[in-house]
């Protein structure tokens, strides 16, 4: 499938044929795109939460500048017009037989006066919208019409402001291409948040650096370096030079990520050097033989997680391509081999959260949650392991995992949960960046078409400061949101999809 750009620009060409031969409204030109306001309460016609689904709501909102609060405006004949939202591609749609107080939606072309419009001037620079299937009504606010997310109804035409909208055609239209978006929502997450003071807590804060790191990876922009730099020594000053009094490790795994990935991008051998000798310290005091091997996720607790064991995989497969210390594999197939005993369905590609031992029974018992966090490690392990040993098995398990989460997690849909705890709102982000990996390392496809859905739809449901929070399948409030972590999967995932945009699938 082309990219979404493509599909648009291939719609507004074809709007501009359609046009050809019909009179056009006084002051509304036939293939343009507008967005409505409202004149009672000044707010954008909109499509609830960005959707492309048949059926979505309309309603108004604050303008974001986003897709969804854009309009093709077009002339079918006589006097009717069809109205389709720029994020979608869907027409605003009358919901069900034309009476007061009925909902709108958006639709596809159903063909039918359904989804036609007249378009009335109401003087001042305002139109009235009715149903071509029932001129005696109009397009309506509602009376709380100042407040984000209030739907749109029909009502009896009247004079009220209520039913008068202004076209306000959109000609300089911000900059569109994918790079641009990518950088302008980085920017408004890194400079709202104030990012490079590293607040916060110790794994959220190594977290983030990663994402820094993914935008220098990705862009090669050395602006990107200098915010790194600035957050590493933030980091150590905050939190000393020997994390192991922190008695989580996985937090400690997450620190060695953005160390060792420092040094590889920087060359910055000091980074290094605090990689393996953290990650060594911690590996030598996680790893036991209880339940055969593996990670333990907390000092004195025994239960072994999917969230220590996977980072640490990665880890260690980064440590062994900057050190050349092939032991470093050693112990990533070690884990990889025993996660596969105990929290790995090589048959689904489902991560499995923890094992441990029942004190009741005495028996290992299996948490069977699975997150985006330890899917997007375990994804990224095995494209590593796959590339160092070129075994066919790790590139099998590495696309069972990708489609598990695809198919079985999402149904193919917006990821719009983990927005709980100081922890959830940021696993995505993780997922985002393997995602990216396996794509690029395995030049798969599976998917590419998902994650531009999700960047698509993320994107249109930032909020007027450019900030997107962890739902990216709804609308980020206006109010700021609380977790710089969870905003902070959204730039992740448009850095990372930077290259998926004119990727085709296959």
């Amino acid at each position: 499938m082309k990219s979404f750009i493509f599909r648009i620009v291939l719609m507004a060409l074809f709007i501009q044929k359609l046009n050809t031969g019909f009179s056009q409204t006084h002051g509304i030109t036939s293939g343009a795109i507008y967005t409505l306001k409202s004149k009672s309460g000044n707010m954008l016609l909109d499509v609830r939460n960005s959707s492309i689904e048949d059926g979505a709501k309309v309603d108004i909102r604050t303008d974001t500048k986003s897709d969804a609060q854009r309009w093709f405006v077009t002339k079918i004949g006589n006097d009717a017009y069809k109205i389709t939202n720029v994020a979608s591609g869907r027409l605003l749609h009358i919901t069900s037989a034309p009476s007061d107080s009925v909902k709108i939606d958006q639709f596809s072309d159903t063909g039918n006066d359904d989804v036609k419009w007249t378009i009335k001037n109401a003087g001042k620079g305002y139109f009235c919208l009715k149903p071509v299937i029932a001129p005696g009504y109009s397009l309506n606010s509602q009376p709380d019409d100042t407040t984000d997310g209030t739907s749109i109804n029909l009502s009896v035409s009247s004079p009220s402001d209520s039913q008068k909208w202004m076209f306000r055609k959109e000609i300089n239209i911000e900059a569109s291409s994918p790079a641009a978006i990518a950088d302008r929502i980085f920017t408004a997450w890194y400079n709202s948040f104030n990012i490079e003071s590293v607040k916060g807590y110790f794994w959220d804060n190594a977290e983030m650096m990663e994402v820094v790191l993914d935008a220098y990876e990705v862009t090669n922009d050395d602006k990107y370096k200098l915010m790194y730099e600035a957050m590493y020594k933030n980091f150590i000053a905050k939190n000393g030079d020997d994390w192991q009094v922190n008695k989580y490790n996985d937090d400690i795994a997450w620190a060695s990520l953005f160390s060792v990935r420092g040094y590889l991008l920087t060359g910055n051998k000091a980074y290094l050097e605090k990689a393996k000798d953290q990650f060594d310290k911690m590996f030598k005091r996680a790893f036991t033989n209880t339940y055969g091997g593996g990670l333990i996720w907390y000092q004195a607790k025994a239960s072994k997680n999917s969230c220590i064991n996977g980072p640490a995989m990665v880890a260690c497969c980064y440590l062994a391509r900057a050190t050349g210390d092939s032991t470093y594999y050693d112990k990533a197939i070690a884990l990889y081999t025993w996660s596969k005993v105990y929290l790995f369905d090589a048959a689904t590609g489902k991560l499995n959260d923890n094992v441990d031992l029942d004190k009741k029974t005495g028996q290992l018992k299996i948490s069977t949650w699975s997150s985006t966090y330890n899917q997007g490690t375990y994804l990224g392990a095995a494209v590593m392991l796959y590339k160092y040993t070129k075994e066919a098995s790790y590139l099998s398990d590495a696309q069972k995992i990708a489609v598990y989460i695809r198919d079985n997690m999402y149904k193919s849909g917006v990821m719009d949960n983990e927005y709980n705890g100081n922890d959830l709102p940021g696993f995505k982000g993780i997922f985002a960046r393997y995602a990216r990996m396996y794509t690029v390392e395995s030049e798969k496809t599976d998917l590419v078409e998902w994650l531009s859905l999700n960047a698509k739809v993320a994107y249109n449901n930032r909020n007027s400061e450019n900030l997107i929070h962890t739902r990216w399948a709804t609308r980020t409030p206006e109010s700021m949101p609380k977790s710089a972590f969870g905003c902070s999967t959204a730039v992740s995932l448009l850095i990372n999809t930077l290259p998926f945009y004119n990727i085709e699938t296959k």
